[in-house]
This record gives structure tokens, sequence and C-alpha cells, in this order.
């Protein structure tokens, strides 16, 4: 289901193909940087890997999965569904899976997805009863792979409705409007460009491995160094980059940070100052406890939901 790459979910990222060139890039990355360490030691520190917000990210991967496994909804079925309703809705026919343009209408399918995931991750830095629940995957002190599933139950159940329903409503808006029709066959397999574009880096974003892309180049595709700087306490860093694969909505919407070879990054929680802010979730426990606490300290107006 490559849609689910949008939501970071566990099935591309985590798949052998992508590991296998995630771990071929990191070895190019190794004998151009020579770090001075071994291979191993350098993709792999210990100082990330036995820390406690690594374990965390673990259980909650495991907790997730199982309750993942009780969700019969999917980004695909949703989206597509949506999609397809919104078409007939405007009066326009759902053709057989024969499309004229197959590579079009992926792409405008794919750029309507990536916008509408530009925003729905926006809104969950903007509003406070969100960020109450994103807050957790940026309260991560060391970044892995695994963060990308540092989520709470509640954020994957809007994602698999909200944002699905979301991307669902974009995609079907957009293929009328500029193609004038709706291809099933291309709407649920449409991911393939995000599935290319983030073969091998994806799994960097979550990392310490610093890959940055030229200027130019980072106004246009989001690097992994720059999902990075998203996740620094530093005030410049704050609210930036947060594109899934196109860096260009970041760029026309005002949100875009260009990274320099300079950066220095510590990741976490911080407050407007860029201090380091207490780790809220020591624990799964006050991990799956705190955000709902604070979500609900805000929708009944007795809290900011923390907001940085």
């Amino acid at each position: 289901m490559l849609v689910r790459l949008y939501a970071g979910h566990l099935g591309v990222r985590l798949s052998p193909l992508n590991i296998m060139v995630t771990l071929a890039l990191c070895l190019v990355l190794w004998r151009v940087f020579r770090p001075g360490s071994g291979f191993l030691a350098w993709v792999f520190p210990a100082r990330v890997y036995r820390s406690q917000s690594f374990w965390l990210d673990v259980k909650l991967l495991l907790f997730n999965g199982i309750i993942g496994l009780f969700i019969t909804l999917n980004y695909v079925a949703v989206a597509t569904f949506t999609a397809v309703m919104v078409a007939k809705g405007l009066g326009v026919e759902t053709p057989l899976p024969d499309a004229g343009f197959p590579v079009l209408s992926a792409l405008v399918v794919f750029l309507a997805a990536d916008l509408a995931i530009y925003w729905y991750h926006r809104w969950h830095h903007e509003l406070s009863a969100l960020w109450a629940i994103h807050a957790l995957h940026h309260s991560a002190e060391e970044l892995s792979p695994v963060t990308t599933f540092r989520h709470h139950p509640i954020y994957g159940l809007l994602g698999v409705v909200v944002l699905s329903g979301f991307v669902g409503l974009a995609q079907g808006i957009a293929m009328t409007l500029i193609l004038g029709s709706v291809d099933v066959a291309t709407l649920a397999g449409t991911n393939l460009f995000a599935a290319i574009l983030n073969l091998g880096t994806a799994n960097l974003r979550h990392s310490h491995i610093w890959l940055r892309y030229p200027g130019w180049l980072e106004h246009v595709l989001i690097s992994p160094a720059q999902h990075q700087v998203h996740h620094s306490v530093d005030p410049r860093h704050h609210d930036r980059n947060y594109g899934e694969v196109l860096a260009l909505w970041d760029w026309l919407f005002g949100t875009l940070y260009i990274t320099r070879k300079d950066e220095t990054i510590r990741f976490g929680l911080g407050d407007s100052a860029g201090a380091p802010l207490p780790q809220p979730h020591p624990t799964l426990r006050a991990a799956l406890v705190e955000p709902v606490a604070k979500a609900w300290s805000v929708l009944s107006g007795n809290g900011s939901g923390g907001k940085k």
C-alpha cells in the first residue's frame, strides 16, 4: 500500500529494499565523510541505539502495530473512495483503468496528495490540541529510523480517517479540474512517485546522519537534513520544513528552511528561546497518557497545549 509512505507507516520505510538502499547510501557517505570510526559504529552509534528515547520509539512502534491490527480502514481505500466520490459529485464519470496519460495522471494525484499532507502536518504544529498529540513525535531526543513511528495511537487514527479523506478530497478535485477524469488504478498506485523519491533517503530523515542537498534542490525536495532541522530545538528551526516529499510547498507558503554546512542540531522539545524542555514522555505510560491529558486541557479551555 504505497500511500502509507506518506504517513510514515511500516511497510515502505522498513522494507528490505529500502533498508538495503539506505545502508548502501550510508556506505557511500561514510567513505566520503571519513568520520574516523568504523562503518557500523558510525551508522549505529551506541548513544542513539541504547538511549531511552530510542527504546520508547520501539515500544510505540510495537504498541501502535498491535492497535493497527484492529483498524479495518486503510489509506488507499479511504483516499481512493473519497476521490472517486468527489469526482462523481462534480459530475465526472470514473473510467476504466486505461487513462490516456497515466504518468500525467499519477503526477497530478501525487502533487495533490503531497500538498494535502503538507497542510495536515502544518496544522499539527499550529493548532494547540493537535500539537499536544504530535509533540510526542518531537520529544525524541535521539533520532533513528524507528522515530518515524513515534506517534500516539490517536495520531494514527486521525491519519486513517482524516488524512486519508483529506488526501482523497484533494486528489479527486485535482484530477477532476485538471484532467477531467478519475482513474481508480492511478489513484491506488500513484504513490510510486513518492516511493522512488524517498528510496534510501527516507530512513535518514530520522537519523544522526547529516545529508543535505544543494540549495537549489532543497527548494524542490525535502532533504534528510531539512527534516532533522524540523526536529531541532533552535528557534530558527521552529515550524519549518513541513513537507513530506516536496519542499515546494514550504517555499510557496513561507515555511522553507535551507540547511547550511555548519548547522548544530539538538533534538527534542524546546521553548521559544531554544532552551530544551524536560522530557515529558520518559515512559510508555507517559507517552500514552500525557498527550491525551494535554489535548483535553486545551479543548476544555484550561491549557495551551504547550505549543513551542
